[in-house]
C-alpha cells in the first residue's frame, strides 16, 4: 500500500524480530530484551562528556531496538534498561546509575527514550519505516518525544538556567549529532527489511 510520499507497506512482518524470528518463546523475548539493555548501555558509553547532558549513541539505540522490536517488546526493552539503570547497574552514559541520574538532568531523556521507543516502534507496525523517507519521517517523531520530555526535566533539575541556557544545555550541541545518526538510520534501515524480506523469502 502506498499513501502519499512515504510510502506505507502492507507488510507480512510488522517488526524484524518476526521477521527473522518464527518460532519465538518468552524465553527468547527475555534473551533478546537482555541483550537489548547490553546493546543500549554500549551506545550509552559512546559519548562526548558534555555538560550537563552528555552527547551519546544511545538515541540510535533507542530507534535501533524500537525498529527491531516494534511498540511492546521495544517498550519492554526501554523499560529493563531504566530499571537496570535504577537498580544499580552501570549501564546509563559514564556507567553512571542510580535515582541521582533519574532526577538529574539527564532523566527527562531517559523517560522520553520509552515513550518514543514506543511511538517508533508502533509506526514500524503500522508500515513505516520500510523507505527512506518514512524512516525519516518516524525518527523525527522520536526525537520530538525525547525532547519533549528532556528539556522541561533538564530545566527543572537546573531552575538556574534561562530558557536559552536549557536550549544551549540540552538541544543545540546534539543538532548536528542527531542528524547524523538519523541518516545512518535511514541509509542502514530500508537495507535491514530487504535483507529480512529475503532471507524469508
Amino acid at each position: 500500500m502506498v499513501r502519499g510520499d512515504f510510502m506505507i507497506h502492507e507488510v507480512k512482518y510488522k517488526t524484524l524480530y518476526e521477521a527473522f524470528f518464527h518460532q519465538r518463546n518468552v524465553f527468547l523475548d527475555i534473551l533478546m530484551i537482555a541483550f537489548s539493555v547490553v546493546f543500549l548501555a554500549a551506545m550509552a558509553n559512546i559519548r562526548i562528556p558534555l555538560w550537563p547532558v552528555p552527547i551519546t549513541m544511545q538515541t540510535f539505540g533507542v530507534f535501533t531496538i524500537a525498529f527491531f522490536f516494534g511498540s511492546l517488546r521495544g517498550t519492554v526493552a526501554l523499560i529493563a534498561y531504566g530499571l537496570a539503570g535504577l537498580l544499580g547497574l552501570g549501564v546509563f552514559a559514564g556507567f553512571n546509575s542510580g535515582l541521582p541520574v533519574f532526577i538529574g538532568p539527564t532523566g527527562g531523556y531517559i523517560v522520553g527514550f520509552i515513550f518514543a521507543a514506543f511511538a517508533v516502534g508502533y509506526l514500524i507496525e503500522k508500515g513505516y519505516g520500510r523507505t527512506w523517507k518514512s524512516v525519516l519521517l518516524v525518527l523525527l517523531v522520536g526525537e520530538v518525544i525525547i525532547y519533549a520530555f528532556g528539556l522541561p526535566w533538564l530545566a527543572a533539575a537546573l531552575p538556574s538556567l534561562t530558557f536559552f541556557g536549557v536550549l544551549k544545555a540540552g538541544l543545540i550541541p546534539f543538532i548536528a549529532g542527531d542528524m547524523l545518526k538519523v541518516l545512518a538510520a535511514v541509509a542502514l534501515f530500508p537495507y535491514l527489511w530487504k535483507g529480512a524480506e529475503k532471507i524469508k523469502q
